[in-house]
Order: C-alpha cells, then structure tokens, then sequence
C-alpha cells in the first residue's frame, strides 16, 4: 500500500508521517531526507538537484514497493504531476495507493511558518521557498480520489477510518 501526501509546507505532512510510522511500522520516503542524505540546502538546490531529489525518492519508492512494504511517501507532491508518478509507479506494481490531503488554511501555514522561525523546531524554509512553494502547489482534484486529514480532527478515528481499512 502506498500513501501519498500533499499538502503545504508546514501542513503537518511529516507529523502525520511519523505518526503513520510509529504506528503501523510502516516506512516513509522523505524529500527531506534525500536531501539530507546529500548534503543539499534547499534554498540553494538547482532544477537539476531538485530533479534529482525526485528521482531517488521514486526510486526508493519503487524498491519498497517492489518489496511489499507500505510505504508513506511525504515527497512534497505540491504538484498534481508528482502525485500522478506515485500513483502510476504503485498501479505499475499492482499496488494500492490513497492521497492524503493535509488541508490547513493558508493563515495557518503563515502562522507556523513564523512561529517556527523563532523556534526553529524544523527546517525553516526562507519566505522566498515558501512563498514558491505556496505558488506551485496544486490542490487534490475529485478524481484523485484524495481523503483530507488537518489537525482538528480526531487522529485515532481517522485512522481508524482511513488507514485501518486500507
């Protein structure tokens, strides 16, 4: 089974992450880690790095996948397109995939993108970067067949709700 999920920065996409994780023991792929494991700092990350980025987080992607692991990739998926490569790389391995939207307000994400530079509790993404980000993003369409998830809701009935069936 593969997850996918979208959502804005700071949208609680590697909190639902770990949460995923630590209860089901499922194994994440993370831009965030990719790019850590190459030493890249996002700000300063060309087309190039950023394609590269992508690339090796599909790869890994496939590989667990190819295992038979349930994996739940937080690769960003700002963009319909890099939902669709998850989406297809599962159906190509007769997988099951759900998108999960993050959807918080855009007030919020302000909110905590601040919040967070004082704080410093995660990668702090320059106004710049977000403000790309916030630009590129592309919100889940009906038939992407997405569930949403924000923090307001009760996490142990949504999971029971939308993972536990999976």
């Amino acid at each position: 089974m593969l997850y996918i999920l979208t959502g804005l920065p700071y949208s609680g996409k590697t909190t639902l992450t770990k949460e995923l994780v630590n209860r089901f023991g499922f194994i994440k792929v993370s831009m965030d880690d990719v790019i850590d494991e190459k030493g890249l700092e996002v700000e300063d990350m060309s087309q190039e790095d950023w394609n590269t980025v992508y690339s090796e987080g599909y790869e890994k992607l496939k590989t667990l996948l190819e295992e038979g692991e349930t994996v739940v990739l937080d690769l960003g998926n700002l963009k319909r397109s890099e939902r669709q490569t998850a989406r297809n790389i599962a159906e190509s391995l007769g997988k099951k995939f759900k998108v999960i939207y993050l959807n918080v307000p855009l007030e919020e994400i302000k909110r905590r993108w601040e919040v967070n530079e004082k704080t410093q509790e995660r990668g702090q993404l320059e106004e710049v970067t977000l403000k790309r980000a916030l630009d590129m993003f592309q919100k889940p369409t009906e038939d992407e067949e997405y569930i949403t998830y924000n923090q307001q809701m009760d996490l142990d009935k949504w999971i029971e709700e939308n993972i536990k069936s999976s």
